[in-house]
């Protein structure tokens, strides 16, 4: 199992140049945005998002961990800063993850990238009442990496200690690696994001985690993963 110390510091995300002031403007007020590498980083609790300028048209999946006894307030306050997505046919903008005791909602920013905030219920519990403020999301919970074939993704990660913690599900599934709340999740081209439906793309994404006291970089590009 990967260490319980198992934590994303960095996800360098490649997004349109032409979306990163659009990006800076959206992020406004999520936190104290940053520069990196001719883009724009975005803080969240023991890690960040960094948006970095590309000649393409990329868009990505990730998450940001909120206190699990903090759902509703920071529901409210994302709600106020962008349309909360549905399944389409649905208004539902509320998903529930029974197996994770965990509930989620999801918009989408400038760039196209779908942005979840979610709360594993045990996970991150402040006891804070009143309006959610930024400064009370916990991580990165999530980054998507689309790859070709997910079995030697997943070998390659846990040659460094990175282990699958729920998910498979074939060919067509989604692989969750990390830990609880702390997740990278392996997905195919093609497969649909939340919840849209929008299919993944292969596309380049470098994340930095810690774990077992070390640092560890993780890449995916044109459908390949690479570790350490």
């Amino acid at each position: 199992m990967t260490g319980a110390d198992f934590v994303i510091r960095r996800a360098e995300l490649p997004v349109a140049a032409g979306h990163i002031e659009a990006l800076r403007a959206f992020y406004d007020g999520w936190g104290a945005l940053g520069d990196w590498s001719g883009g724009v980083s975005l803080p969240a609790g023991s890690g960040e998002i960094a948006f970095v300028p590309a000649s393409e048209r990329p868009f990505h999946h990730f998450a940001l961990l909120v206190p699990g006894d903090r759902f509703e307030a920071a529901r409210s306050w994302v709600a106020a800063r962008a349309p909360l997505l549905a399944e389409p046919g649905s208004s539902e903008t509320t998903f529930v993850f029974d197996d994770w005791d965990a509930l989620a909602c999801y918009v989408a920013d400038p760039a196209g990238n779908i942005v979840e905030l979610i709360a594993h219920a045990e996970l991150c519990r402040s006891g804070r009442s009143g309006p959610f403020h930024p400064s009370e999301v916990c991580a990165v919970s999530e980054v998507g990496l689309v790859v070709d074939d997910r079995l030697p993704a997943l070998d390659a990660l846990a040659e460094r200690g990175i282990d699958l913690w729920s998910g498979w599900e074939g060919p067509g599934g989604l692989s969750f690696v990390g830990r609880k709340g702390y997740t990278l999740i392996l997905v195919a081209p093609g497969r649909g994001w939340l919840p849209t439906g929008t299919p993944a793309e292969r596309g380049a994404a470098s994340v930095l985690v810690s774990v077992d006291g070390g640092e560890v970089p993780v890449s995916a590009a044109a459908g390949l993963l690479t570790a350490g």
